[in-house]
């Protein structure tokens, strides 16, 4: 749910909430349209939830709904707590679920659960900007449409077998299947001359089809992605961090997953940061970008 115990969940801050629909309850809306003409329709229940999220200011006049939108199977909504709560953000949210429940029930007596359990939150930290929130959130109903044009492109997988170790996988898993693979590992004791080889060698993969492999960490990696995408290449990014329940790729990101050009692969558990991890993760990276593992994935 997001929750960081570091955090006073009362104090003055924006939150960017999301609340998912429950299995059994008819959908909030119907989104249409095209990528560059999204359109939402919201249904009945839909229309009470979104009623009910907009009376939040009314449980607490602290509280000011900056932006949202009413998902078919989830809402994202931006508050911001202006000043600070008589109660935890979570429980205005917990009143809002209740009655949006009541309200529900008494039109649709057979919908029993309307949301699932709790919800997922993430607040303003000062790296953060609100505008990037307000785009995320804006942009929901295109990512959606993107992906339905693009199914195979923003695949989610949980149970990829590498060497005998199962990973989360999100993207275009056709590239685990490309013949030219090749890591981005960068090591303090490459000379001048490896150095400059192994760059002619990365853009040459790049710039003719290739995928390029790393969990890209050092700055002088991380710049090496950076010359790949600007070329069109393709990348398989190894993450240290588990996918959330709900996670979806970043604006950057998504871009490259919905042009098939990027899959991240992610561990089941989370490992820490450290040494050890990432030369593990270079190895990982070594192992895939010598194999093709379309054939191990369940």
């Amino acid at each position: 749910m997001g929750r960081d115990p570091k955090h006073n969940y009362r104090s003055r801050c924006i939150y960017h909430i999301t609340i998912g629909k429950a299995h059994g309850c008819p959908d909030f809306s119907r989104v249409y349209g095209t990528p560059e003409q999204p359109c939402v329709e919201r249904s009945r229940i839909g229309a009470i939830v979104e009623s009910q999220m907009l009376n939040l200011p009314n449980l607490c006049p602290s509280l000011q709904i900056l932006q949202y939108v009413i998902m078919p199977d989830h809402i994202h909504f931006a508050v911001f707590a202006h000043d600070y709560l008589p109660k935890p953000i979570g429980s205005y949210i917990g009143m809002m679920k209740v009655k949006c429940g009541q309200l529900i029930r008494a039109e649709f007596p057979t919908v029993t659960d309307i949301f699932i359990r709790g919800f997922h939150d993430r607040y303003l930290r000062p790296t953060h900007r609100l505008s990037t929130i307000i785009e995320y959130i804006n942009s929901n109903p295109r990512r959606l449409l993107v992906r339905r044009l693009n199914p195979d492109f923003f695949r989610r997988i949980n149970n990829l077998n590498i060497f005998g170790v199962t990973w989360q996988a999100y993207g275009n898993l056709q590239l685990l299947d490309n013949p030219f693979k090749a890591p981005v590992v960068i090591h303090r004791s490459d000379s001048d001359d490896t150095l400059a080889a192994k760059h002619r060698r990365w853009k040459h993969v790049a710039e003719n089809g290739g995928v390029l492999v790393s969990p890209f960490i050092s700055p002088a990696e991380k710049a090496v992605r950076h010359q790949c995408e600007e070329t069109a290449g393709k990348i398989i990014l190894i993450s240290n961090e588990p996918f959330g329940e709900r996670e979806k790729p970043a604006a950057h990101d998504f871009n490259l997953c919905a042009e098939g050009r990027l899959l991240v692969i992610a561990p089941i558990n989370r490992l820490s940061p450290g040494r050890e991890t990432f030369l593990y993760l270079n190895s990982i990276a070594e192992s895939i970008s010598s194999h093709v593992f379309v054939k191990d994935v369940g």
